[in-house]
Formats: C-alpha cells, sequence, structure tokens
C-alpha cells in the first residue's frame, strides 16, 4: 500500500512538473516588438560615407534587393558576396566581359555609386577615394573557378590614405 502511494505521489509531482513548463510567459528570446520592414539607404556620395566613419565599422556591408535595384535599376547585374548564398556587398550592372558601367557598394549604412575603372586583369570600380578590385582567387585555373554559377574571388576595397582589406568571397551574374 505504502509503495503504491509512493508511486501516486511521484506521478503528481511529475505531472506538476510538466504543467508548470507550459506557462503562458514570453521565453527570454521572443521578439516582442519585431522589424516591421527594411528601410531603403540613401545614395550619397563616397566622401561623405567614409566621413567620421568607425574604421571597424567601414566594411563594405551587404544589401537587399531594394537597395541594389534604388542604385542600379532593373537588368543584367553581377554582384560579389562575402558568402555563396549571401546578400551582394558590391553589385554592378551588366555581365562579365563587358564593362560594368555604374556599381554600387554600401559603406557606412550609405550606399555609393561607383564607375569602372581600367585594372590589369582585374575588375575595378571606383568613386572618389573609395575603390574596389575584384580578382579571381588566384592559384586556380579557370575551369575550376565555377561552382553553381558563382566564382570564388578576392576583393580588395581601400578607402582615403588610411584604409585597406581583402575579402575573399563568391562572384556571379543574374538575369
Amino acid at each position: 500500500m505504502r509503495n503504491r502511494l509512493s508511486q501516486a505521489v511521484s506521478r503528481c509531482l511529475l505531472a506538476l512538473g510538466l504543467l508548470a513548463g507550459c506557462s503562458e510567459s514570453d521565453a527570454p528570446d521572443d521578439e516582442l516588438n519585431p522589424v516591421r520592414g527594411h528601410t531603403i539607404s540613401r545614395i550619397v556620395p563616397a566622401g561623405e560615407a567614409i566621413a567620421g566613419a568607425h574604421l571597424p565599422t567601414l566594411d563594405p556591408m551587404t544589401m537587399n534587393d531594394a537597395e541594389v535595384e534604388k542604385a542600379l535599376g532593373t537588368g543584367p547585374r553581377c554582384a560579389f558576396r562575402y558568402t555563396s548564398t549571401g546578400r551582394p556587398v558590391l553589385a554592378f550592372q551588366g555581365r562579365p566581359g563587358t564593362d560594368p558601367g555604374q556599381g554600387v557598394v554600401k559603406l557606412n549604412g550609405n550606399l555609393v555609386l561607383l564607375q569602372s575603372q581600367s585594372a590589369d586583369g582585374s575588375l575595378a570600380l571606383q568613386a572618389d577615394e573609395v575603390r574596389l578590385v575584384l580578382s579571381p582567387k588566384p592559384g586556380e585555373p579557370p575551369d575550376e573557378r565555377e561552382e553553381a554559377g558563382r566564382i570564388e574571388m578576392d576583393t580588395v576595397f581601400t578607402a582615403g590614405d588610411g584604409v585597406k582589406a581583402g575579402y575573399r568571397g563568391y562572384f556571379g551574374c543574374q538575369g
């Protein structure tokens, strides 16, 4: 009899413990004020985008489709991404092997329009003191670079006299 009573008490305590975990309170990671939508950054000259910037945050930022479309319009475009499936960091009009014309990069929360410049076997885009140069990953034959429509590339970003950073990522075109 005592064993049955002990088992019944154990079951009741287990049930109470399980029910206690079913409260209606918000978990600490629940988002109480969710973001309603992305704001589209404004287009500014390169000098304004880097003026007073905190250098560790001056790295080119990812852009959403609306920002790229605002700067470049619609049509065929190519982009450099930090990851193979990430958002574009640098985008420009056109297709490989043609003059890209205009490009866009997001710096310090602002969109900066870039113009193509001649470069030795690379693609260079520049506005004032901001310059990005895309080059194929060194040491790989061209036929081994492409994977699922993306080519692994290196980008060197320079801004003014004091900022120079290199990134490895993926280049691909659409449209």
